[in-house]
């Protein structure tokens, strides 16, 4: 978005700040005329890196709260399981922008009552706190992973939608929630995961060929929310209309390729099981959420009020909705991954 004006003086809250979008959120909001931003986090390591990557030079405690004034950011260690913390950091905020969540599906299924204690529960906590503080605009980010889920990580990110569509307290905060598929290049994912490998000249594994995944460019996120923050009502669902699909296998072959023209190297991709609690294909919407769907902004926007449609638009969503079309080549891969930056 080019006209930010709506942000100018605003007070903004990034919750899992350190995380790969919500540092990328921070960048590119403290360019803006917001008053202040304020980053909150459990990861101690990842608020220190985030200083440095914002080049707040001094470690003295002294100079560094100066220093963190004098660039509109605030460092917060916090935990949204901890509503008393939620509340003390909401203060005086304009805007939450709810980016914190357990998101590892391996991880989350061996750990679902730490993914329901902070995806369910700290949703819950940073809601309540926003309330009470008078926050204008909550947006949480969620995942494609909430349609049918299938996995823990999935249900409790859907619970956490829930609980911001049947919020019912008469207040000033508008709540939204943002959709996502795959970011690229985000922290753990699956891009890195096999350039690190193949960097370090080893095989990589692919759990199915049919592995199919939705995905978009940490910029593409990036304006996807700010242009969601700008519309808001509240009760919407938001989701980005540039992604685009390729299969895994495809990924991790084109990979392959790249790095033998380049370093010569000869790696293998191996082919294991699927995970418990992996789908091959995921979706962006629910059948059911199609009539209440409108276009605005380049951006799937999903009301409680039914749109009308003509059969065009109709069948554009129902193909749109799986990531199972379109799929990308091995070069457009690697274009892509180029112009991420990424490679």
């Amino acid at each position: 978005m080019k006209d930010l004006n709506f942000l100018k003086n605003k007070s903004i809250l990034i919750t899992g700040g350190t995380g790969s979008i919500g540092s990328a959120l921070v960048l590119r909001l403290i360019k803006t005329d917001c008053k202040v931003i304020r980053i909150m986090s459990n990861d101690e390591n990842g608020l220190y890196e985030l200083s440095r990557e914002l080049k707040l030079s001094s470690l003295a405690f002294d100079n560094f709260s100066k220093e963190m004034k004098k660039n509109k950011i605030r460092f917060f260690l916090g935990d949204v399981r901890d509503l008393n913390r939620c509340k003390e950091v909401s203060k005086e905020v304009d805007i939450v922008i709810h980016a914190a969540a357990l998101k590892h599906v391996s991880i989350v299924e061996y750990n679902p009552k730490e993914a329901f204690q902070t995806n369910v529960l700290g949703t819950k906590n940073m809601i309540q706190a926003s309330i009470k503080n008078k926050v204008s605009k909550f947006l949480l980010i969620s995942t494609d992973k909430v349609v049918s889920p299938s996995s823990h990580m999935g249900r409790t990110k859907a619970m956490a939608e829930k609980i911001i569509l049947n919020e019912n307290r008469k207040s000033l905060t508008k709540l939204s929630i943002i959709r996502f598929g795959n970011v690229l290049g985000s922290r753990g994912s699956v891009i890195p995961n096999f350039i690190n490998l193949l960097n370090n000249n080893r095989d990589i594994t692919v759990t199915d060929k049919r592995m199919v995944r939705f995905v978009m460019s940490i910029n593409e996120a990036v304006d996807a929310v700010i242009k969601s923050i700008f519309l808001m009502k509240g009760k919407e669902i938001f989701i980005s209309k540039s992604m685009k699909c390729f299969r895994i296998f495809d990924l991790a072959q084109a990979l392959v390729k790249y790095f033998q023209k380049k370093k010569n190297y000869k790696n293998k991709i191996f082919i294991s099981n699927k995970y418990s609690g992996e789908k091959y294909e995921e979706e962006l919407y629910s059948k059911n959420e199609i009539p209440f769907i409108m276009i605005k902004k380049n951006l799937f926007l999903i009301s409680k009020v039914k749109v009308k449609k003509n059969n065009k638009s109709q069948k554009f969503l129902n193909k749109y909705r799986v990531s199972n079309y379109n799929f990308l080549s091995q070069a457009q891969i690697i274009s892509l991954l180029k112009k991420s930056k990424i490679l």
